[in-house]
């Protein structure tokens, strides 16, 4: 449940998710036009991943600002390095379990490893890099594994949101492959790639809504029920 004590974090959360709600769907929106839509799945479409990567980075650049400038500065170079080979390793490791993960859902297990490959990379960038960029691998892992609980922090919050309808979204787009349409969107693994993305941004929306109606609600009365009604279905979400 978002909190309306720390403006500084609320005002972080909209500000990124609006980004998310711009950048995503210029890229759809582009390859789309340029007639690229239909190779989203395949080697050629790497630089859509090198393109969220440093989208998510800079992102990330931004949610980790704080007042706190100069402790960051004083962080030692070999703890930075550290740092960064165990999350490259975490990463790699997320990846193929989501890589097997998508197998053992029914994806081909012969053929097709490009393609399947290129959605686990896309499901590690949209789920578990934000949260190593922003808390760090060890973190990450226990927020992962439900060891660690994000309590009131409105940015993990909106992380998990965004991991969660992210996996929602790819698993719902898997729902139009076997149907007989004979669509060149239907193959594999475009419709679980455009869902991954869709829950993505989905989420985004949903959180700039939630901030939206949550500082209206200070002014306007009335609208502490749709609040309500939002935090007591993210708190069934939990449970």
């Amino acid at each position: 449940m978002f909190s309306l004590n720390n403006q500084l974090e609320l005002r972080k959360v909209t500000i990124s998710s609006l980004i998310t709600c711009i950048y995503l769907p210029s890229i759809i929106t582009f390859i789309s036009y340029r007639g690229l839509l239909y190779s989203v799945g395949n080697g050629s479409s790497f630089y859509i991943l090198v393109l969220i990567f440093l989208a998510e980075l800079l992102k990330s650049f931004y949610l980790n600002a704080s007042s706190d400038i100069q402790a960051k500065k004083n962080k030692a170079s070999k703890s930075r390095v550290s740092d960064i080979l165990k999350s490259f390793v975490f990463l790699l490791v997320v990846l193929f379990s989501y890589f097997v993960g998508i197998i053992l859902f029914g994806a081909p297990l012969l053929e097709c490893h490009e393609e399947t490959l290129m959605l686990a990379a896309l499901m590690t960038l949209l789920t578990v890099f934000p949260l190593i960029a922003h808390t760090g691998v060890e973190a990450s892992m226990q927020l992962v594994f439900g060891i660690k609980t994000y309590g009131k922090d409105t940015i993990i919050q909106m992380l998990i949101n965004n991991s969660l309808l992210t996996v929602c979204g790819a698993w719902l787009g898997a729902v139009v492959i076997p149907l007989d349409w004979n669509t060149p969107w239907q193959q594999w693994p475009i419709p679980c790639y455009l869902g991954a993305v869709g829950g993505y941004v989905l989420s985004n929306v949903l959180t700039v809504l939630k901030v939206s109606l949550m500082t209206a609600a200070q002014k306007y009365p009335a609208l502490n029920f749709v609040v309500k009604v939002m935090n007591s279905l993210h708190n069934a979400k939990k449970i």
